[in-house]
């Protein structure tokens, strides 16, 4: 292999009989070889920086970018400086070194201002700061909604009273800032308002109030359990409107086509809940619900006297014995029964389901069919035509069952057969040259790229090398020459030795020779004819 010296002599001899176009030429080739190189080394040599931490307020990156200061970490702001990012290879170490910090705290001041104790604290500002606490905590946690790019809590507690009248409730107001076009669902709201109410003793969720930044008023609850009612009648109808409108637009679109029916549909509820309570007797069907026997009956006459006890009882007894013994030998027994029925009844009870339709009105219009017709000036016009009454009669139809209407609730339904404003415009002619230009919009410069390379190669790059070539392949035959018998012989104007132009018989015609010689060095053979040439004028 040729030492660095002997190839630098090398590449200097090839060089020294070039021309000042070709020395030009190959700097340029050299320079930007060289200058890609250095451009590539540079880039590869540039610091990758990845996200460390995004979606930062403005406390916690100014806590993080002080971290990071203190750390001798170098770091870069994005996004208006929510995004802090450091280099990719300290990513995950930075991130746990900044965790053990407590960093970033979400936002807000919560629990760890207690961290930090002092003995002059007065119970005034323990108050304050478990509140401030408080606040902050209840922030973080709302934050962690997706749909929730920032959140901040305001709890009013009012002073303690050894008076009951004079109590009054905590109040809290929650602000949220959305992410984007995002919306929080009535679901997710009253998951905000309980957690909050569950985190301040004695809040109710009748004095929370949740707006957002947009100035839109999220829930607050009015009058108990009628004003949360509110909200949701008015979401369950129009989920019901909705429901029936899509269902006939989709069942319509299937016939006349997309986008020729339009239906709208008003639907009147009753969210009254009646509960009824009734009673059925059945008089043939009875059971003895009790029985009572009673038998009574007198002794003999030698029997023992009976009667009522005391003074009364007494004298009529004396009397009944001085009488003459009339009843002397008489007898006697009654029998008394009382039986208690029980008619059977059936007891029903019925609570009406709340949300119930009364009403249905619905109206539907059916877009026409259209003609088309050429002018003589070649402009296509369109011709509405109207839909048969026949058509009408039967889409009715379906759209009442489709609905489910009901002619004794009320309900009313029309269907319309109408010309739609976008249909009547004639339609727009696309033009073919429209897709092949954003073809061209999208690869213009990539295409542009590589013809300004390919044109490097074949202007540049490919008459160099082939410079170099000739230059080699022209040493060679000097050399060859020189090393044969009679080397010293007279060069051509060209640089090239004197062929002898006779072509002396050598077992081959002179067509022969200058067939075989065509084929194995057209150079020679071209160079040849040129000479013939040039001697013949």
């Amino acid at each position: 292999m040729a030492s660095p010296k002997e190839m630098l002599q090398q590449m200097l001899s090839v060089t020294k009989d070039f021309t000042a176009l070709q020395k030009i030429m190959a700097v340029v080739v050299v320079v930007g070889v060289m200058g890609g190189m250095l451009m590539l080394t540079a880039g590869g040599k540039a610091t990758s920086y990845q996200v460390l931490f995004s979606s930062l307020n403005q406390e916690d990156a100014a806590e993080v970018t002080a971290k990071l200061k203190e750390l001798l970490i170098p770091y870069e702001l994005d996004m208006n400086g929510t995004v802090v990012k450091v280099p990719a290879d300290k990513v995950l170490d930075t991130r746990l070194s900044l965790a053990g910090e407590g960093l970033p705290r979400g936002g807000g001041i919560g629990f760890e201002i207690f961290d930090k104790t002092s003995f002059g604290t007065t119970d005034f500002v323990q108050k304050m700061n478990y509140q401030r606490a408080l606040q902050g905590e209840l922030a973080r946690t709302i934050r962690q909604f997706q749909q929730v790019a920032e959140a901040r809590v305001h709890i009013a507690a009012p002073a303690e009273s050894v008076f009951i009248e004079d109590q009054k409730p905590p109040s809290a107001s929650v602000s949220v800032k959305l992410r984007g076009n995002n919306q929080l669902e009535q679901k997710q709201i009253q998951a905000i308002v309980n957690l909050v109410a569950s985190a301040v003793q004695g809040l109710t969720a009748e004095n929370i109030t949740v707006v957002d930044t947009a100035g839109r008023l999220l829930f607050r609850k009015h009058g108990g359990a009628i004003g949360q009612m509110s909200d949701s009648q008015l979401e369950f109808q129009q989920n019901t409107e909705k429901s029936l409108r899509d269902k006939l637009e989709t069942m319509f679109e299937q016939v006349v086509g997309v986008g020729k029916a339009i239906a709208r549909v008003s639907v009147e509820l009753d969210f009254n809940q009646t509960e009824t309570t009734e009673e059925t007797f059945d008089p043939e069907g009875q059971v003895v619900r009790s029985e009572q026997l009673l038998n009574e009956g007198n002794a003999q006459a030698g029997s023992s006297p009976e009667g009522i006890p005391g003074v009364k009882g007494n004298l009529a007894t004396f009397n009944e014995a001085g009488g003459g013994g009339a009843s002397g030998g008489g007898s006697g027994s009654r029998n008394n029964v009382t039986r208690n029925y029980e008619v059977s009844k059936v007891v029903k009870k019925t609570t009406g389901a709340s949300g119930k339709i009364k009403r249905l009105s619905v109206a539907v219009m059916v877009d026409g069919t259209y003609e088309k017709s050429v002018d003589k000036d070649g402009v296509t016009n369109l011709k509405y035509v109207q839909r048969s009454p026949e058509d009408l009669k039967w889409y009715e139809k379906m759209a009442k069952n489709a609905v489910g209407f009901d002619a004794d609730r009320g309900d009313q339904l029309e269907v319309v057969g109408t010309s739609f404003a976008v249909s009547t415009e004639p339609e727009m002619k696309t033009n073919p040259m429209e897709r092949w230009q954003q073809i061209l919009d999208r690869l213009g410069q990539p295409m542009i790229y590589l013809v300004m390379a390919l044109c490097f190669v074949l202007f540049v790059v490919r008459p160099f090398f082939r410079l170099l070539a000739n230059k080699q392949l022209e040493d060679q035959r000097q050399s060859l020459l020189a090393s044969k018998p009679g080397g010293g012989q007279k060069l051509s104007d060209e640089g090239f030795p004197e062929e002898d132009l006779s072509l002396k018989p050598m077992g081959m015609t002179d067509r022969e020779k200058i067939y075989k010689l065509a084929q194995t060095d057209p150079d020679r053979a071209a160079d040849l004819v040129r000479r013939w040439l040039r001697q013949e004028a």
